[in-house]
């Protein structure tokens, strides 16, 4: 299966038509792909083995290959990132939250308040790519249980940590009181240390190339409205 995937050539050798049917808005036709991806049983066994749920072999690939395409993006400046990414008029957004805390319940209040302003680009699981002092984020097939996403990408200028909070607000925060917040954002490479500290100079790149936020919020229906009137407006 060929697919274009952050504007990289993929061919994915897949074995269960779970990767194939997620991935339908990325097929594509070319001769040599950048890189080929194969599971094997071990990657089936591995996936299984961390999951609190005991999936089928097709899903256990589909998380597999997104973990193998994970090992390979650092050597070629990018990541991929636990948050949600989205477009406003050219500028891109992404937000990130501990499980639990309401990422995509929030993502859908920005939606209802700018509607046709905004186009979600991925619900969970975008690429970050890095091409001089550009930062890309793109769609990609893993895009959460609620399939929130597209085969597009923006390019990326804020990042926002989202926090529950009784109010609804929204601080400007340093480099220093990102750091600690995004380490469990990032998919962090296992297979190569290499891999490992360039996936920390491309963080590092991502604090320093965007603004940041914290975004206090209590999931009200107008907390989208007034984190983007506080990020965008001031």
């Amino acid at each position: 299966m060929k697919c274009l995937i952050a504007d990289f050539k993929w061919d994915i050798e897949e074995k269960f038509d779970t990767v194939r049917e997620k991935a339908k808005d990325y097929l594509a036709n070319f001769e040599s792909a950048d890189f080929t991806v194969c599971v094997d049983d071990s990657d089936l066994e591995y996936e299984l083995s961390l999951s609190e749920f005991p999936f089928e072999k097709p899903y256990l690939e589909y998380i597999a290959v997104l973990r193998k395409i994970g090992e390979i993006l650092p050597f070629h400046d990018a990541f991929v990132l636990h948050g949600a990414s989205f477009d406003v008029e050219g500028a891109g957004v992404a937000l990130l939250a501990k499980s639990g805390t309401g990422k995509t319940t929030h993502l859908s209040r920005w939606k209802n308040f700018l509607r046709n302003k905004m186009t979600i680009v991925n619900g969970d699981k975008p690429i970050v790519r890095f091409e001089g002092d550009t930062i890309t984020a793109y769609g990609t097939p893993w895009c959460g249980k609620e399939n929130l996403g597209s085969n597009s990408k923006t390019l990326l200028k804020h990042i926002c940590f989202i926090e529950r909070d009784q109010n609804n607000y929204t601080e400007k925060i340093t480099k220093d009181d990102a750091l600690p917040r995004i380490f469990n954002q990032v998919y962090m490479p296992t297979k190569d240390p290499q891999a490992v500290t360039k996936t920390m100079e491309l963080i590092d790149r991502l604090l320093s190339g965007c603004h940041l936020w914290v975004i206090h919020c209590n999931m009200d229906e107008n907390a989208g409205e007034i984190a983007y009137n506080n990020i965008f407006k001031k």
